[in-house]
C-alpha cells in the first residue's frame, strides 16, 4: 500500500515537472514577422481609434496595450486567453465581427510591438494550441 502511494506521488511529480519543462512560451518565436506586420495594418485601421496608434489608449475606457498595460494584462497569460478575450469583446460595439485569423494577427502585432520576438512560422487560430503558449516578458 505504501509503495503504491509513493509511486503515485512520484509519477505525479514527474508529470508536473515534464509539463513545465515542455511549456511553450512566446520567447521561442511563435508567430512570423509578416503576420505581425499584417496585424499592424489591421490594428491601425480597426483598433487605433481607441487604443492609440502607439498602443497608448486615446479612449479613457480602453486599456493601454504597452508598458504597464501590457505587463499587467498580458504577461503570464496565454496567447489563447488574449485571443479569446479580444475576439469576444472587440471592436467595441461589434465583437466577433472580424475573422479569427485577423484577431490573431492583431494579437501578434501587440506582442511584437512589446518586444516579443517573431519566429519563422505563422500562428494559426487553433484555440487549444494557443492556450499552450504562455506570454513571457521579453
Amino acid at each position: 500500500m505504501k509503495r503504491s502511494i509513493m509511486l503515485a506521488a512520484l509519477l505525479s511529480i514527474v508529470a508536473t515537472v515534464a509539463a513545465h519543462a515542455e511549456q511553450r512560451t512566446t520567447k521561442s518565436g511563435v508567430f512570423s514577422a509578416e503576420q505581425a506586420k499584417n496585424g499592424e495594418l489591421n490594428f491601425q485601421s480597426r483598433c487605433a481609434a481607441c487604443h492609440g496608434t502607439d498602443l497608448i489608449a486615446t479612449n479613457p475606457e480602453a486599456p493601454d496595450l504597452t508598458d504597464e498595460g501590457f505587463k499587467f494584462g498580458w504577461i503570464g497569460k496565454t496567447v489563447g486567453n488574449r485571443f479569446r478575450n479580444i475576439r469576444i469583446s472587440m471592436p467595441q460595439g461589434s465583437p466577433r465581427s472580424l475573422d479569427d485569423q485577423t484577431y490573431l494577427d492583431i494579437v501578434t502585432y501587440i506582442l511584437s510591438f512589446n518586444g516579443i520576438p517573431a519566429g519563422s512560422k505563422k500562428l494559426v487560430p487553433d484555440l487549444p494550441t494557443l492556450e499552450e503558449i504562455v506570454i513571457e516578458k521579453p
